[in-house]
């Protein structure tokens, strides 16, 4: 079969800046693509051309007439908020096929890991997580055989990335991922794109094994560079020697060789083998040293959210210099609630009874919302207000990080989400910490800035307590793990012990049974237990082979979950 979509020498500039430039890609029916590369390199641009948001400013793309293409945004339509979660996916349809494609809705939202009484929670209420969930649920509506995901998994909580996951390994369309998680790319992708140096490297290669493969042809493309720059010394060399004679002797045939030879370099320097650049981006962190037994200790004290609900307790806890500790929990459990409560307690009340820090601590802290960034105040300013030094060190360190020097009086507001996470950790490298607490720290930076952190990290031998959704990340850096688990603080010998968890099991504080029943009244759980009894009449009405009996049970449970609700 004839490629779904081919672009044909595609350039395109912003500004003075050139994304790419005679750039080719064939996507075929079927093909799982990982396009790859560092902010600002023209990802999400390219995923415009693709899907014709935008014109490039040369070349052209080839669409089959059969392709169905169909886009999963960053971000939910403002026009869907007021809808129901079912109408936010049914308006995808023409109207006319609303009704019949009711049932359809129901079980792919029920294959994404929503339950029926969701199904009328309005979208402006829903989480991040269930947003990100319903985009990917009115891409797949329309039954499309292509999909552009432009980095789907930033802010997921993990259940809804493992879900995706699982979703993208069994669904038969193909797709283009944006996506900086190495451990979802090697899942979910047959094929690698980087897009750098203004143009692609394609692998036939999910993302580990063709970084590999990108790695080798860099270092075959050094070496015969550097063999090409001692041929063309060499070549100088003797093409001065004989330009000298032939003007010292006045021997016409030693000049006449002496500019062939010219010619021979300029054409092997015109040809040389290119080398790539790299992002031009430097992430670096340097920590101090601490001579002591322990960091910090918590003992019997219990987390609480910030409206004095109980999140979990801890029974006991220490971390020791040198321990590189990931804290585990789904959306909700209190991670970012302790940390919190970490840094406010070293800030406020450092030798208090609630958490004991070793006087040697300091502390530089990321947050994940980069609330520690006053957005009024510009790169200098931040960093003069944060870290101190002269303004020409500062300035130094800021171009080293990559920022260039005309932008050194941007406001921190301004900054893209990639630029404010290099300010950040420039901040914790000149004011060298001794313990990391870093809370998200991936959210914003690109697979390269992941790995030049963990290679930071790990080099420094700092202390560390991390939080992240990046499990590449977290297995890469931490020797230690601490799990939220049914409200409890507990370590866990290998994360794999979480990633194995059922969600519900581990987020029981959550309260969902409450959830429920604050979210209708007595005469709306009647009307869904009507609506789920007339769900199953009409798939047991059905033929045999084409009832749902997963669905079915499903139902049903929901039925006695709801009825147990009104009878208490």
């Amino acid at each position: 079969m004839p490629p779904l979509l081919q672009c044909h020498r595609l350039t395109h500039s912003i500004g003075t800046k050139t994304l790419f430039q005679q750039l080719d890609l064939t996507i075929n029916k079927g093909d799982r693509v990982g396009l790859i590369g560092h902010n600002g390199s023209g990802k999400s641009t390219l995923l415009s051309i693709l899907n014709s948001r935008q014109d490039p400013d040369d070349g052209d793309i080839s669409r089959h007439r059969d392709l169905q293409l169909e886009t999963v945004e960053q971000f939910i339509d403002a026009g869907l908020l007021q809808l129901s979660l079912l109408e936010a996916v049914l308006v995808k349809l023409p109207e006319e096929e609303r009704s019949s494609g009711r049932y359809r809705a129901e079980l792919l939202l029920t294959r994404l890991g929503f339950h029926q009484y969701e199904y009328d929670f309005q979208v402006s209420g829903l989480s991040g997580g269930q947003q990100n969930r319903l985009m990917f649920a009115r891409a797949m509506i329309t039954s499309p055989n292509l999909i552009l995901f432009d980095e789907p998994t930033n802010h997921l909580d993990l259940r809804t990335l493992l879900i995706f996951e699982q979703y993208l390994r069994n669904m038969r369309a193909g797709f283009l991922i944006i996506s900086h998680d190495r451990q979802f790319l090697d899942s979910v992708t047959n094929r690698t794109v980087f897009l750098r140096d203004e143009r692609l490297y394609n692998f036939d290669m999910s993302y580990t094994a063709a970084k590999a493969a990108l790695d080798d042809f860099d270092a075959a493309a050094n070496a015969v560079r550097e063999q090409e720059e001692k041929t063309i010394k060499r070549l100088e060399a003797s093409a001065r020697r004989l330009a000298i004679w032939g003007k010292d002797y006045d021997n016409e045939k030693l000049a006449r060789k002496a500019k062939s030879m010219e010619k021979r370099i300029d054409k092997l320097k015109a040809e040389k083998t290119y080398v790539s650049k790299g992002s031009g981006l430097n992430l670096t962190i340097e920590v101090g040293s601490a001579q002591a037994n322990r960091m910090l200790a918590v003992e019997q004290q219990n987390i609480l959210a910030p409206d004095n609900s109980p999140l979990f307790y801890i029974p006991d806890l220490m971390i020791r210099p040198g321990e590189r500790v990931a804290l585990l929990g789904y959306n909700g459990a209190g991670k970012s609630t302790f940390m919190t409560k970490v840094m406010y307690c070293y800030q406020q009340d450092k030798a208090g009874d609630f958490i004991k820090f070793n006087p040697q601590c300091q502390i530089g802290y990321y947050d994940q919302e980069m609330q520690h960034l006053d957005p009024s105040l510009s790169l200098m300013d931040t960093l003069r207000e944060n870290c101190g030094g002269s303004d020409s060190d500062l300035k130094t360190q800021l171009i080293l990080a990559g920022f260039p020097y005309l932008d050194l009086d941007k406001k921190a507001e301004v900054l893209s989400g990639g630029e404010k996470a290099r300010l950040m950790f420039l901040m914790i490298k000149l004011n060298q910490p001794n313990f990391l607490i870093l809370d998200e720290p991936t959210n914003h930076i690109d697979i390269q800035g992941k790995e030049e952190l963990e290679s930071q990290i790990l080099a420094s031998n700092a202390t560390v307590l991390i939080t992240s959704h990046d499990r590449r990340f977290v297995d890469n850096i931490a020797d230690r793990y601490l799990m939220i688990s049914e409200g409890t603080l507990s370590e866990i010998n290998h994360p794999d012990v979480f990633y194995a968890t059922e969600p519900t099991s581990i987020t029981k504080n959550n309260h969902k049974e409450d959830v429920v029943r604050t979210a209708f009244t007595e005469e709306e759980l009647l009307e869904r237990i009507i609506a789920l009894e007339d769900l199953i009449a009409a798939d047991l009405a059905r033929k045999p082979k084409f009832q749902k009996p997963a669905l079915q049970a499903a139902w049903h449970a929901e039925v006695a979950e709801l009825t147990s609700l009104i009878e208490t």
